[in-house]
């Protein structure tokens, strides 16, 4: 039977570790072509706390979010979504994992084109057989402009309100942690604003994990911490970062990898 889903209740206590990766490394290919995407990235993620994880192309924090998503398995090392260490499950109860305890934001919108926008948004609640709450959807879907879209398909709505479905998707069971790649990378500034509003809020008011990697600087602003990656290693961490302090940042590795060439 479905029940209805009463995040407040359910939600960890604030500054509990959510999601957490140790010592995770990632190595493609054997021998001299060998490709090594981290290098030992440890990094905790607690309630209530927005992180934004930043570098360069090639700088390994999209294979690290997969990482802690259970989305890839890291060569050595572990990642932990609460207690749960994901090493050990099998594709099943990954499967489950996701499902029950994480929302994905992705650059490509991976919604079912047969389904309306609000069966889209809606299908993480079926499938775990979570009622959604009707205040949170209503909440949700006006936050990011899709009350007159919800009958739509995605093959009649833009990318960006795509976008914007996607990021409703993930946050419609109130997931312990959402894992956002680019979430706003297809929509204007205003609609990039409530989005990334919605997921601050979203730490800030419900107490969830937003891990969220971007190449933004403004985007990065709305987080309560940066974390910079280069060549696979974790180098530095900003708390309360500003677009102006995550630029210079950007552009001192930029200067970096020009002087080591």
């Amino acid at each position: 039977m479905s029940q209805r889903w009463d995040a407040p209740a359910s939600a960890p206590t604030i500054g509990t570790v959510v999601a957490e990766g140790r010592h995770l490394t990632k190595v493609y290919g054997e021998g001299d072509t060998a490709v090594t995407a981290l290098a030992g990235v440890s990094a905790r993620f607690v309630s209530g706390e927005f992180t934004a994880i930043m570098g360069p192309s090639g700088s390994g924090k999209s294979t690290f979010m997969h990482c802690l998503a259970g989305l890839d398995t890291p060569t050595s090392g572990s990642a932990r979504i609460g207690d749960t260490d994901l090493g050990p499950l099998n594709e099943s109860r990954l499967t489950r994992l996701r499902r029950e305890r994480i929302g994905f934001v992705f650059q490509s919108f991976n919604l079912l084109p047969t389904l309306t926008a609000l069966e889209n948004i809606t299908l993480p609640c079926d499938l775990a057989g979570i009622a959604p709450d009707p205040a949170w959807l209503r909440e949700l879907v006006g936050t990011l402009g899709l009350a007159d879209r919800l009958g739509h398909r995605p093959d009649q709505l833009s990318g960006g309100q795509q976008q914007r479905v996607a990021c409703a998707r993930a946050l419609a069971s109130r997931p312990a942690v959402v894992f956002a790649d680019e979430p706003t990378g297809n929509l204007d500034s205003r609609a990039g604003a409530q989005v990334l509003s919605f997921l601050q809020m979203s730490a800030t008011v419900f107490g969830q994990t937003v891990v969220m990697v971007t190449h933004d600087p403004v985007a990065a602003a709305y987080a309560d911490r940066a974390l910079f990656l280069a060549d696979g290693r974790l180098v530095h961490e900003m708390a309360h970062p500003t677009a102006s302090g995550v630029l210079e940042q950007m552009k001192a590795f930029d200067a970096g990898q020009r002087a080591a060439r």
